[in-house]
């Protein structure tokens, strides 16, 4: 994707608006899960993900880079879309996915460390995405020795390590909060196209993250930051 690609995209993306639940819309008796995905992403996860009921109601969110604050003056907020839905549903739990395809973060971390132009990473990227990059350079997660490969998985699960720590901090104690990265390229294991765990409600220690898990769930976790 070009920088003038994904500037239209942005562009186009914050003019459009879309129509919000009614305000009058009835809490879920049965209870609701989120699923944050990137709206950029080939791919749809619906409630056979952990932690999700099948007795709930799952609803898909979407954003860039699957990010779940937006930025104002330096300051991290919940995203709007997901103020919302937490305001006007019992929500149980929140799943964040990221893929290690993620154009998003990698364009981004492309320009900010890669292109000696970083002007431009702050002209054709959210401030959300800018800051999260510059974060994960900041702290040695990613560098200019890894491949593109390596880079962008490191980045995409830092991502949602990130993003599920700020939802652990930022919605109530009974919100189960996992975040998920879906590898399409092979970079965890020897099979692409496989889900991988990689932190519950903060927990990022695999060790401690099997423990959280049912018996009778088949879920992989892993980590790359390890």
């Amino acid at each position: 994707m070009t920088e003038m690609d994904l500037s239209s995209l942005v562009e186009g993306l914050e003019r459009q608006t879309q129509p919000a639940p009614e305000p009058t819309q009835e809490r879920s008796a049965s209870g609701t899960a989120l699923v944050v995905s990137c709206m950029m992403a080939d791919c749809r996860h619906g409630p056979s993900l952990w932690p999700i009921d099948p007795s709930w109601d799952a609803r898909a969110v979407q954003t860039l880079g699957a990010q779940t604050w937006t930025a104002h003056d330096g300051q991290r907020e919940l995203d709007e879309t997901l103020t919302h839905l937490t305001a006007t549903h019992d929500v149980h739990a929140v799943v964040v996915v990221g893929h290690t395809d993620c154009t998003v973060l990698g364009d981004a971390y492309e320009h900010a460390v890669v292109s000696t132009n970083a002007q431009s990473t702050a002209e054709t990227h959210p401030e959300s995405v800018v800051s999260l990059v510059e974060e994960a350079v900041s702290a040695g997660v990613v560098d200019q020795s890894l491949s593109d490969r390596q880079a962008r998985a490191r980045l995409v699960e830092y991502s949602i390590v990130r993003q599920v720590a700020f939802l652990t901090d930022s919605l109530p104690e009974t919100v189960t909060v996992a975040g998920y990265v879906h590898d399409q390229t092979g970079v965890y294991g020897p099979f692409p196209n496989k889900l991988y765990l990689v932190s519950v409600d903060g927990v990022t220690d695999t060790d401690r993250l099997d423990g959280r898990l049912p018996d009778h769930e088949p879920v992989p976790v892993a980590s790359l930051l390890d």
